[in-house]
């Protein structure tokens, strides 16, 4: 895949642990995905969408755009997680601000709920991944336990082995 790398400021690179911009398609994908989805929300509900759907708009946003800052900018889960999760609250509070919009705790809410949902799952996906390589195979000493292996149709080289 191409990669195309640039170059963090100075003040930025003594702060992360990467001193470059990594943008590659596999990277910029869900970052695609967050602006067909906005666009798509905001050209078939222009006129708005009324609870509880609008709700579900708002788990979808945010939980594509903790996806793509987290794979974007290679920072930290929680970072991905608190940076997202503070620009919903500060949309919401924004629009306290504007005519025709009203800022509510259900959507703050369910913008939480969106960050919750991709960090749940790459947490558990990293955790699959370590509990993957950190598996062993077990061997059980039957003769201690006072048990005999049975034998099944199955050959392996455990039981060629013998």
């Amino acid at each position: 895949m191409p990669r195309l790398r640039l170059k963090l400021p100075k003040f930025i690179q003594t702060r992360v642990n990467q001193h470059y911009l990594d943008i590659s398609l596999n990277r910029l994908l869900p970052l695609i995905a967050l602006l067909t989805f906005g666009l798509l929300a905001g050209l078939v509900f222009n006129t708005g969408v009324v609870a509880p759907y609008d709700k579900i708009l708002h788990v979808g946003f945010y939980a594509l755009l903790t996806l793509s800052i987290h794979s974007l900018f290679c920072c930290r889960l929680r970072i991905s997680a608190i940076v997202a999760f503070s620009l919903g609250l500060l949309g919401e509070g924004a629009q306290a601000f504007l005519p025709h919009h009203e800022a509510s705790l259900p959507d703050a809410f369910a913008n939480g709920i969106g960050v919750a949902l991709v960090v749940a799952a790459i947490a558990l996906m990293r955790s699959e991944k370590r509990q993957a390589v950190r598996s062993q195979p077990v061997e059980f000493d039957y003769q201690s336990m006072g048990l005999e292996p049975c034998q099944s149709g199955v050959s392996s080289k455990r039981s060629s082995e013998k």
